[in-house]
């Protein structure tokens, strides 16, 4: 309460301006010590009615406020056999983060409760987990784990600035001979809470207070390559989705799909006939393509899931960094380091640099390629479009023997180039790559990664970074709650039916360029032929009783000046924004004098 008696909308914070001041401070502050010398000037705290006097304050109020996903935690594996090495894990129940974004105001408006059959937005499966991995620079390392819910639109899941994606753990990656516990433990920690949700379900208030039964499944996984493999207990250099072979990756067709049940029979006869041997049961899931080093997959026991089935394609690491590009001396290909725009700019101009090059045979393969590649990118698919994917596969699968018989390479017994066989299959399942695309990611590398890390101290880093990231999404989390408050509304206010507030389709400056312009004189001096028998008839079509053609250039306007403009901005509203197309109401009759027969003109303004 305030000195008034009315409820205090920004406790903790004594007033908006001391919450402003903290949002300030902790989003786009100067730092600590310049902080901490702005409050030291005389008057300042005073005068500002702030609640705190240093940084250290502040983030005592914020540590105080509730976590938005859940308390972080903290434990050591240890290894069973070398119980000298141990590894740190960092996580947060992914149940909460699930929560957490259920009861999101900002997100709950767009969220989606009804399954459609469209190849756009979530198709025939949600999702529910996505994960991705990064490095720091340096000698100092971290694999970020995100999770996300398939009923958020993708549109908004790919928006940083709607934070639809929550860090559930931080995997250190230590310099110890840990690749079982790295594969597989640390999933088994992370995501057991999900296990007997996804079973027996578990209730959720969304942020309309609406209670739901919500059952979490585990339905895709978004990774590269060589975390699919660990991932599906795959043996490196196989296919993770299907039983194809090393030497059979190269045919045109997909080989049987691997499943669940099949890879858990693989590791229960290895280890029947191993007898306890490590080395056995490393060679006998080997010899069957099935990864040698897990014993119990940390999939098993999930709900609906199947692991083979989860695996999503990766346009950035399969597509984009898989063809075309090889390193030079000389020229673009030097470079040590290239991002996805850069190797999507090489793609534009790859075609054009090898015409005249190569045999008509290797362009085709190329331009096959490209047309794979642009087009598995579309935002929206139908069975028309994918078609198109299926055609130029087909064409690219035709082709390619011109680099064999160059001696290019040997074989196309190449995981990238078999992963494209399950593209029209996954995009049938989970809808459009962009919808778990690994680069969708990269923005929240900087934001729950570099930065925390360049907020540290770097010395013992990772609790200063979740404590960093923890108040980070307090702030977000407070912004979004008082952007959601009701406001005291006027009594004529009239309800839209949508509390997202849209750009219009057309903009346009307030002044004119050329204000109570002639009719005559624009024919003349803008280029505009017979502009005024145009406007004529472009009117006469809203009209309640429309002119005969055959009269309408004798009719006469009842203006005879307007406003020219050199130019308006038109939005249109893009396939991928996953909105649904609304009306838009016309504008209230003017108070200002009507003619009969003829309409107020929108756009053109008269001065009569």
């Amino acid at each position: 309460m305030d000195d008034a008696g009315a409820p205090n909308l920004f406790a903790p914070f004594a007033s908006e301006l001391d919450w402003r001041v903290a949002q300030w401070a902790v989003k786009d502050g100067p730092g600590h010590n310049a902080f901490n010398r702005l409050l030291e000037i005389p008057g300042v705290v005073e005068n500002l009615g702030l609640s705190y006097h240093n940084i250290r304050g502040l983030h005592q109020k914020l540590d105080a406020m509730p976590e938005k996903a859940g308390e972080w935690k903290t434990q050591n594996i240890v290894f069973k056999d070398k119980p000298e090495q141990s590894f740190m894990l960092r996580y947060r129940d992914p149940l909460e983060a699930v929560k957490s974004l259920w009861r999101d105001p900002q997100l709950s408006p767009e969220m989606v409760f009804a399954s459609a059959k469209s190849f756009q937005i979530t198709s025939k499966w949600w999702h529910v987990l996505q994960t991705q991995l990064t490095q720091f620079s340096g000698n100092k390392a971290a694999y970020p784990v995100y999770l996300t819910i398939g009923n958020i639109p993708k549109a908004t899941r790919r928006k940083p600035s709607k934070h639809a994606c929550i860090l559930i753990a931080y995997l250190s990656v230590q310099k110890i001979d840990c690749s079982r516990i790295n594969d597989q433990e640390h999933h088994s920690l992370v995501q057991q809470p999900l296990i007997s949700a996804g079973t027996n379900g578990v209730k959720m208030t969304s942020s309309d207070g609406a209670v739901r039964c919500v059952h979490p499944i585990l339905t895709c996984y978004v990774a590269d390559y060589p975390e699919q493999c660990l991932v599906a207990c795959t043996k490196y250099g196989t296919c993770p989705k299907c039983k194809a072979s090393a030497k059979d990756l190269q045919n045109p067709t997909p080989a049987p799909n691997r499943t669940e049940s099949w890879t858990n029979s693989i590791i229960q006869e290895a280890k029947d006939q191993a007898n306890l041997s490590p080395r056995k049961f490393h060679a006998y899931c080997m010899s069957h393509d099935v990864a040698g080093s897990v014993y119990k997959p940390f999939w098993e026991g999930f709900p609906l899931c199947d692991i083979h089935r989860s695996i999503t394609p990766d346009v950035l690491h399969q597509l984009y960094q898989a063809y075309g590009l090889r390193p030079f001396k000389n020229g673009i290909f030097a470079l040590s380091q290239i991002s996805g725009m850069e190797r999507k700019n090489m793609a534009k101009i790859l075609l054009g640099c090898l015409v005249g090059c190569m045999p008509s045979q290797g362009i085709a393969a190329v331009t096959a390629l490209l047309d794979f590649i642009y087009i598995a990118q579309y935002p929206a698919h139908n069975s028309v479009t994918l078609g198109y994917l299926r055609d130029a596969l087909n064409r690219f699968h035709q082709n390619r023997q011109y680099f064999i018989t160059t001696s290019v390479h040997d074989d196309f017994n190449i995981p990238k180039f078999h992963s494209l066989l399950h593209y029209i299959e996954s995009i049938e399942l989970f809808g459009t790559t962009d919808n778990y695309n690994t680069e969708m990611f990269e923005r929240l590398h900087i934001d729950f990664a570099k930065h925390g890390w360049r907020a540290s101290n770097q010395c013992d880093e990772f609790p200063q970074m979740i404590r960093w990231l923890s108040q980070q999404e307090k702030i977000v989390s407070f912004e979004c709650h008082q952007k959601t408050q009701p406001q005291t509304l006027a009594p004529d206010t009239v309800f839209t039916g949508s509390s997202i507030k849209k750009k219009p389709p057309i903009s346009i400056v307030k002044h004119p360029n050329f204000p109570n312009r002639q009719l005559s004189l624009i024919e003349d001096k803008h280029h505009a032929p017979d502009f005024t028998h145009y406007l004529k008839v472009f009117l006469n079509t809203f009209t309640t009783r429309p002119i005969q053609p055959r009269y309408l250039e004798q009719s006469i306007l009842p203006f005879s000046h307007v406003n020219v403009y050199n130019m308006f901005r038109f939005h249109p509203e893009g396939i991928h924004d996953d909105e649904e197309e609304k009306d838009i109401s016309p504008n209230a009759a003017s108070k200002q004098q009507t003619y009969p027969g003829w309409p107020r003109a929108k756009g053109l303004f008269p001065d009569v």
